[in-house]
């Protein structure tokens, strides 16, 4: 492993499930509000821990109006992490808002990284997970009092990286018959990983967490490099955070020039006051300034230009 993990702490099929993973109720009460926790499974498969195939959705007692669904992404160099780490800050931020706050686990590459073992998981199988979450909570999040007509999306680090293909890469999407339109906005919270294939194959000795995650195919590199797939009718807006050295910066610029040159609104935000971690703490974090007023301005404007 040559660039030291900060802070971050198989099968095509679908199957989508209603059956709730567990009876994982809890109560979290502010500013005046209750949500309640409840996970769900969202696809079985065999031999795979369920709890990487579970969500957990953050709601309300109040059902009467729909309400926007935030989609919550974890990072962890698509090895390790879980829906649980660091969600205080976002649970207090979307219940004060009024929102339904989904956060999604997804199948992970191998840690320690396995990069000789052709059978790992690797890109494209966390991409094929998290449309097929998107596509349990379009079915599903009218029950929880939830508008599936009204999604964004957020993602911080390598769950940054998965959000933005999501919305680039398309037919993620398509083929869990979920509708992009749908999907209003895109958070991206500080990531390199706009262009996969200038990563790992323009380098002489590419990362091993990188070639972990997607192997070092150039056609799979391609498919997995949210820059290069900006040639749809439609795009959500998009919010990119970005931070850390020149190149890191350089990376989110390239992809911010490209959104906007393709006509998808962007709104950028530099945060270099925080390091990796501290920036995905920040999110929701009580009297924080810089991106949680950045950021709720930004799912506000995605949601009032409907």
């Amino acid at each position: 492993m040559k660039n030291i993990l900060l802070g971050f702490f198989f099968t095509l099929t679908f199957v989508a499930c209603q059956k709730k993973a567990s009876s994982n109720n809890n109560e979290i009460a502010d500013n005046s509000l209750s949500y309640t926790r409840q996970t769900i499974s969202y696809k079985h498969l065999p031999g795979i821990q369920q709890n990487l195939l579970d969500l957990d959705v953050y709601y309300g007692a109040e059902k009467l109006s729909p309400k926007p669904v935030i989609i919550w992404i974890h990072g962890g160099g698509w090895c390790i992490g879980d829906k649980a780490n660091q969600m205080e800050n976002k649970k207090r931020l979307f219940a004060s808002l009024g929102y339904i706050l989904v956060s999604v686990n997804y199948r992970l590459s191998p840690f320690p990284y396995q990069i000789n073992n052709p059978d790992r998981i690797k890109f494209p199988v966390h991409n094929i997970d998290i449309a097929d979450a998107i596509k349990w909570i379009s079915d599903n999040i009218s029950q929880y009092g939830g508008d599936p007509t009204k999604i964004i999306l957020l993602g911080h680090s390598a769950g940054a990286h998965l959000v933005a293909l999501t919305g680039t890469n398309q037919s993620f999407l398509q083929q869990a018959n979920v509708s992009v339109e749908h999907i209003k906005g895109i958070a991206c919270i500080d990531t390199r990983m706009y262009d996969v294939y200038d990563v790992i194959q323009h380098q002489n000795n590419p990362d091993d967490m990188h070639v972990n995650a997607f192997g070092t195919d150039p056609q799979m590199n391609t498919e997995a490099s949210p820059i290069r797939h900006l040639n749809h009718t439609y795009f959500p807006k998009f919010f990119v955070a970005k931070r850390g050295n020149y190149d890191r910066i350089s990376k989110a610029n390239q992809f911010i020039d490209a959104l906007q040159q393709a006509g998808v609104e962007v709104t950028e935000l530099e945060a270099n006051m925080y390091t990796h971690s501290e920036i995905n703490d920040a999110i929701g974090a009580e009297n924080e300034t810089i991106i949680t007023p950045a950021l709720v301005s930004f799912i506000k404007n995605c949601l009032n230009n409907d």
